[in-house]
């Protein structure tokens, strides 16, 4: 799994917010201080990267990005092709079974025979039957 976190701050200079440290394993064209945040953001995302989290103080960002490192090995493969299929997802939390409603980048949407309804982030899934 490829992780990269990005510090960025408002610069008062250019008026947008720019990169001011980052952490990665990998080279990436732009990732480097002083670039503009939003088209890095957009370029690692295209790359197959999602934000995992990220949290705020005053003016400075910090995000957290991630990409599986093999391709077919993100959680939510496993549901593809059983959009309004009874499915079985086990978590850390917990089994829970229903209906998929929604398969999302980074979670899947599933309607419990209670009639709630469940958000699964793809991070916490542990299997899927």
């Amino acid at each position: 799994m490829d992780i990269v976190v990005i510090i960025a701050g408002n610069s008062y200079a250019t008026q947008r917010a720019v990169i001011n440290c980052f952490d990665a394993t990998l080279v990436f064209p732009g990732l480097e201080v002083g670039a503009k945040l939003a088209p890095v953001l957009a370029s690692l995302i295209e790359a197959g990267f999602y934000v995992r989290d990220f949290d705020g103080h005053s003016n400075v960002t910090t995000y957290i990005l991630m990409r599986e490192s093999t391709p077919g090995c993100h959680p939510l493969a496993a549901l593809d092709g059983r959009l309004n299929t009874q499915v079985t997802i086990q978590t850390g939390a917990g089994t829970v079974s229903g209906l998929v409603l929604l398969i999302g980048s980074n979670v899947v949407e599933l309607l419990e025979p209670s009639g709630d309804i469940l958000l699964i982030p793809a991070y916490s899934i542990q299997t899927v039957i």
